[in-house]
């Protein structure tokens, strides 16, 4: 049973909130590197570039850019995002960067992102942002990209061991004490 008390939490383990955002500090160092040209996953209240997607325009209903970044809704829903990025790579050439919960058990992992997209778990847990409340994931997280030929070719590729260098020096993360009782 979950603690009354921890409602960060609660909303997370229930696909009652699914709008929660990405930390800046992570969403800052992606930038840096792959300076996204639209966030497919926003609101306007969000959204962590100036071009970006919606409800009202939905990526799930239009071709995206030559470089995104996405942090879907991690409800029942989150497979159908999944797959359009899987989907815009492949017919598109996009790069797609996508932060997700690491749920490697599911078919959407398998079907779009594993042999298919490089994949970079997170050490701890981050610190989602929602309005007033900064909550730790209950779950593992992982970057997932799908990497368009253009940023194959222009020097931003990244090996599997330059991401893990890249993103898992941070300090902004929830570490786990795995002694404590």
């Amino acid at each position: 049973m979950i603690n009354e008390g921890k409602l960060s939490e609660q909303g997370m383990f229930t696909s009652k909130k699914d709008d929660w955002q990405t930390p800046q500090w992570l969403f800052d160092k992606l930038n840096k590197h792959f300076e996204f040209v639209a966030d497919v996953c926003a609101t306007d209240k969000n959204t962590k570039c100036n071009t970006y997607f919606d409800k009202n325009k939905s990526c799930l209903d239009h071709d995206w850019f030559e470089c995104n970044f996405m942090n879907p809704p991690y409800g029942r829903g989150i497979g159908r995002f999944i797959e359009r990025a899987y989907w815009q790579w492949w017919d598109n050439n996009c790069t797609t960067v996508a932060v997700l919960p690491a749920r490697t058990d599911t078919k959407w992992f398998h079907r779009f992102i594993y042999n298919k997209a490089d994949i970079t778990f997170i050490k701890g847990r981050l610190k989602f942002e929602g309005g007033h409340i900064l909550a730790p994931a209950p779950f593992p997280t992982m970057i997932v990209v799908w990497w368009g030929n253009s940023y194959l070719s222009n020097g931003k590729y990244l090996s599997n061991e330059k991401m893990q260098e890249f993103i898992n020096n941070e300090t902004n993360q929830v570490k786990l004490d795995l002694n404590s009782k």
